[in-house]
């Protein structure tokens, strides 16, 4: 089982981690292995996946960060139109090309009214 394992993980060159290379083991070689064990055997060969995180924490408060002013202190109801703009931006990732949208909104248009009936 050991050398399974290891022809699994140098072939896909650390990529699977213990759950992957179980599941291909199960599928292909039709190897009936429990993770827990697939994950012991790993770590005695001291084979370990390459991961990469997927999120970027960022933080407000880090140096060169401008961060705007607390204009609406939570106060999300406009009187008239035009009175209040918010935007998001939010960032889709599409091949090796990162798109952004943003879309902004008028909160006098987005006031929900609560129907008591």
């Amino acid at each position: 089982m050991k050398k399974l394992i290891r022809e699994r993980y140098h072939q896909y060159n650390g990529i699977y981690g213990y759950s992957q290379i179980q599941l291909f083991m199960m599928h292909v070689h039709g190897v009936l292995a429990n993770h827990k064990k697939v994950l012991r055997l790993m770590q005695e060969m001291g084979l370990q996946s390459r991961t990469h995180r997927k999120w970027r924490k960022t933080y407000a408060s880090s140096a060169g960060s401008r961060v705007a002013e607390n204009l609406l202190q939570r106060n999300f109801k406009a009187g008239r139109p035009n009175q209040k703009w918010v935007t998001d931006v939010t960032q889709y990732r599409v091949l090796d090309t990162w798109l952004y949208l943003s879309e902004i909104k008028d909160l006098y248009n987005c006031q929900r009214q609560l129907n008591p009936h």
